[in-house]
């Protein structure tokens, strides 16, 4: 291997950085933070109101159904 040329370690490193590119989705996500508000200093949030659900309309066949 010839580890005293550069071009061999910008090679490595593209081939490591592709590697990390395709594994990612197979790799455990990160869990997030406790804190409600990780921008706050305190770590408070601006309220414990559930989001609203999303409504979408089905359709079958392109008619709407309800």
């Amino acid at each position: 291997m010839p580890t005293d040329d550069w071009q061999f370690w910008v090679a490595t490193a593209f081939a490591i950085g592709g590697i990390l590119v395709v594994a990612r989705p197979f790799l455990p996500k990160r869990r997030k933070s406790d804190a409600g508000c990780p921008g706050c200093p305190s770590g408070e949030h601006g309220g414990d109101a559930a989001p609203k659900p999303k409504r979408v309309d089905l359709t079958i066949g392109g008619k709407r159904v309800r």
